[in-house]
């Protein structure tokens, strides 16, 4: 597989936003709020304005796409700013199973460094059973758990890249947390 990592070109708008259709119906079923939801999945493109959408394509197209945003850009109040986040990361499902959501992953983490983030940062949910293990396999430590989003339980995810991202979690996290929300 000959697959390569680049940055959104206007003209992959409806390759990124079929491919978004396609990757999260699958929680058709446990989105309590997926006849709401849908439509958001076919505009994902529209997101690309406001962080960094990478697209993994090979010679038949493109097979996936994920949103990095770097430190300091704006981002949910539940990531602080000197982390890196990544967003929907989404794999068109003829493709899953190559190694393509461990590649835009490692790309995000990769710009991270990079960019000087002191941690790279997600939210996920249990519901999302592949992402989640590709998630704990890179490194990424459970920090906290956040409202239910979709009606399903979500957590916010962080992978330390510098001791300036505080304490691994079980090592005095709760010293962490209350001066990370003083912050926010």
């Amino acid at each position: 597989m000959s697959l390569r990592i680049r940055d959104f070109r206007p003209e992959d708008a409806g390759a990124v936003n079929r491919i978004a259709v396609a990757a999260w119906d699958q929680y058709r079923s446990v989105f309590r709020d997926w006849p709401r939801s849908a439509p958001n999945f076919a505009r994902t493109a529209d997101f690309a304005g406001e962080l960094d959408l990478l697209i993994a394509e090979d010679a038949a197209g493109i097979r996936g796409f994920v949103g990095y945003v770097a430190p300091g850009r704006p981002r949910e109040r539940i990531f602080r700013r000197d982390w890196a986040t990544i967003r929907m990361l989404s794999v068109d499902p003829p493709s899953r199973g190559r190694g393509i959501g461990r590649l835009l992953a490692e790309e995000c983490i990769g710009r991270a460094r990079r960019d000087g983030a002191a941690a790279v940062a997600l939210h996920t949910s249990p519901v999302m059973q592949a992402a989640l293990a590709l998630y704990l396999r890179l490194g990424f430590s459970h920090f906290r758990d956040i409202m239910d989003r979709h009606g399903v339980h979500y957590a916010v995810y962080v992978l330390r890249l510098t001791a300036a991202a505080g304490p691994a979690p079980g090592r005095g996290l709760r010293g962490w947390l209350g001066r990370w929300l003083d912050k926010s």
